[in-house]
């Protein structure tokens, strides 16, 4: 697996590039402030999910999440079991159907999804600093369309795991005789 790290670049360089190019660029620059800002929380990454939740409180089952979020089930099964070992979510059996379960924050996934969300909306805030309203709402409007026309084409399900890289610990070098 190859990583690709975006530095330095502006937007001259960055003319001649696809829109799903600098669509990941801007989702690995906005999940990168979004993790500085957030990293004295217990959760590292899934803020999308955690937030998803809290918006559908009623009924939000696992199915509807992977659906709404294009998220693969496989993966989903991955990220509930990261959620729930770190006590932010709670599953709970569907009294109609005792093979599905409601998804529920716990009072600790509902604390730190508060934080989430003001966290959200202040790197939106800044994220459009100099951009009028009307190109704000023109944005976010193409930006829905072009997601639902996406939608509609034949693709391959991709995992994205927006994850910090470790830090290396120092190693401490003896010096042998």
């Amino acid at each position: 697996m190859s990583t690709i790290i975006f530095t330095n670049f502006s937007v001259k360089s960055l003319a001649h590039i696809s829109v799903g190019t600098r669509a990941l660029i801007l989702s690995k620059l906005y999940y990168g402030v979004l993790t500085k800002s957030l990293e004295h929380l217990d959760v590292d990454r899934y803020f999308a999910v955690l937030y998803y939740i809290h918006e559908h409180t009623e009924c939000c089952c696992q199915q509807r999440i992977c659906d709404d979020l294009v998220i693969d089930k496989t993966a989903m099964v991955k990220v509930l079991d990261h959620l729930s070992k770190l006590g932010l979510i709670e599953k709970r059996v569907n009294p109609d159907d005792r093979r599905e379960f409601f998804i529920h924050l716990s009072k600790k996934g509902e604390k730190q999804t508060k934080e989430i969300i003001r966290t959200f909306e202040t790197v939106d805030f800044n994220m459009f600093h100099g951009v009028s309203d009307s190109d704000r709402t023109t944005f976010i409007t193409v930006l829905h369309t072009v997601t639902e026309n996406l939608k509609n084409m034949p693709s391959n399900s991709l995992f994205f795991n927006y994850k910090s890289p470790k830090k290396k610990k120092s190693v401490k070098k003896t010096k042998t005789t």
